[in-house]
């Protein structure tokens, strides 16, 4: 799992999202903590070590506004946004700040809290620097060659 930063105002619903940097994660008790600043979004990304494995399935919920989203993996890789009651989608950003995800594979579950915090937050719960806030444009895609 890897979770991506991408300027909100980029941010679209139903669309594969580019990461405009990799967030960095502090893992506190059961808590991931995560900074992400007032203008900003997350997608969370997923890969598997072998591509014929059991696949897997990851959900995401935010109790406080009623959304949940859930992928299975493979085909889907990236969850980009939360569906409400009313199924408008919604970004992973402030103000929501404590999601529950959980991650199940081949008759296994792990269940963890993903923590959105004020970079400034994050930086005195983590010890270390935050990273620096984004700024646009979006940077290119990857050059393959």
């Amino acid at each position: 799992m890897r979770v991506h930063r991408i300027g909100l105002a980029h941010w679209r619903p139903g669309a594969r999202l580019r990461s405009w940097g990799v967030a960095p994660l502090h893992r506190s008790g059961e808590q991931l903590l995560v900074p992400c600043g007032a203008h900003e979004a997350l997608w969370l990304g997923f890969w598997q070590d072998e591509e014929d494995g059991p696949g897997a399935t990851v959900e995401l919920h935010d109790r406080a506004r009623a959304s949940a989203a859930r992928i299975v993996l493979p085909p889907d890789f990236q969850l980009t946004a939360l569906r409400g009651a009313d199924g408008a989608a919604q970004p992973i950003a402030p103000p929501a700040a404590r999601y529950e995800l959980t991650l199940s594979t081949g008759g296994a579950q792990c269940q963890l809290t993903l923590q959105l915090q004020p970079p400034r937050e994050w930086a005195q719960a983590a010890g270390r620097a935050a990273p620096a806030a984004l700024g646009g444009p979006p940077p290119p895609p990857p050059r393959y060659g």
